[in-house]
């Protein structure tokens, strides 16, 4: 997976195995096949694991144009246990002005379930 601004490949995407589907700053998604890598203790989905999923998925629609954007705040709500064997992270563009720009983060599992909610703001750096 690759920033889109820098073009510069996303180390930490691809040792998580998150995929990208699609990507523009209005709306981006991420997929990530589930493994035993990514189970807690307990056997469910690590929290952390959710969480990057969607900051990758958030961090991909806000530098999918020309602009470098950097993450400024984020905090997630998770709402439901996963099943299944994938999730999807989709980031939506909320709105924002010339320097913010503001996203919510829909996480859901194989079956279409609502897994968290992820919100997070981002400050332009550059054209």
């Amino acid at each position: 997976m690759q920033a889109g601004s820098t073009g510069a490949p996303d180390h930490f995407a691809e040792l998580l195995g998150i995929e990208s589907l699609h990507s523009s700053f209005e709306q981006s998604a991420c997929r990530l096949h589930i493994g035993e890598q990514h189970r807690n203790a307990l056997g469910g989905i690590h929290g952390g694991l959710i969480f990057s999923l969607a900051d990758i998925a958030f961090a991909a629609a806000c530098n999918a144009g020309a602009a470098v954007y950097i993450g400024l705040q984020a905090e997630v709500r998770y709402m439901s246990k996963a099943e299944g064997d994938a999730l999807t992270a989709t980031a939506t563009l909320m709105g924002g002005s010339r320097r913010i720009a503001h996203y919510q983060v829909l996480v859901t599992d194989s079956r279409n379930t609502r897994i968290a909610l992820f919100s997070a703001s981002a400050y332009r750096l550059s054209e």
